[in-house]
């Protein structure tokens, strides 16, 4: 069995928050709210080159120095403040991205961590029902699942079109399981620039 470790490839999450903070927190009115801190060993060492005004590291696991909390809790209450919200799970990111797209009420930046065990092995409740695959066993087949975890993916990242303009979507390259994404989320009720906003994909390489 594989030892679960903190950011398995910081390099690839490192250019990944750098890109949306520069792009869109280069005014220093960042507000992180990082849901599954562990160590924070990757917004310590971003704080060192980048303005951020606040910071607020949450996750299950007790630790001295840090708040025990289900971050999903945090997110279904309607106003959080926060404007960048990491998700930096090990397995399945979407419990999170659902709360996150039900109660967006400014332009958000959300970092997800998808991991590669989401469908195979054990089942992702929240990512199946949003498929509609609803199994009266306890979990579906092993690789009726695989054959729906890359299509599973892009349905949910596409299931934030149902609440919020989706201005930007980027993946990082990693050497892992793991893909890391980026989305500049805009809510669906503000001003008509940002309907018109640029909207692509893209991969951020490395050198």
């Amino acid at each position: 069995m594989t030892t679960k470790t903190d950011n398995h490839d910081p390099r690839g999450k490192l250019l990944l928050r750098s890109y949306f903070l520069r792009k869109y927190h280069s005014d220093g009115q960042a507000d992180v709210l990082d849901c599954c801190q562990g160590s924070a060993v990757m917004w310590t060492t971003l704080q060192r080159d980048y303005a951020i005004r606040s910071y607020w590291g949450v996750d299950l696991k007790p630790k001295k120095g840090r708040m025990k909390i289900d971050s999903v809790r945090i997110l279904q209450q309607r106003g959080w403040p926060q404007n960048v919200v990491d998700v930096d799970t090990y397995g399945s990111p979407w419990k999170h991205w659902f709360a996150i797209l039900e109660n967006l009420t400014q332009p958000t930046t959300v970092f997800l961590t998808i991991g590669s065990t989401m469908f195979g092995g054990s089942t992702d409740a929240a990512a199946m029902a949003a498929l509609g695959c609803i199994f009266e066993q306890r979990k579906p087949p092993v690789t009726f699942c695989g054959k729906l975890s890359e299509f599973g993916t892009s349905y949910c990242l596409a299931k934030g079109c149902d609440y919020a303009i989706i201005v930007e979507a980027v993946e990082a390259v990693s050497t892992g399981n793991a893909r890391y994404i980026g989305v500049r989320l805009e809510p669906k009720n503000d001003s008509p620039q940002v309907a018109t906003a640029g909207r692509r994909t893209q991969s951020v390489e490395r050198n």
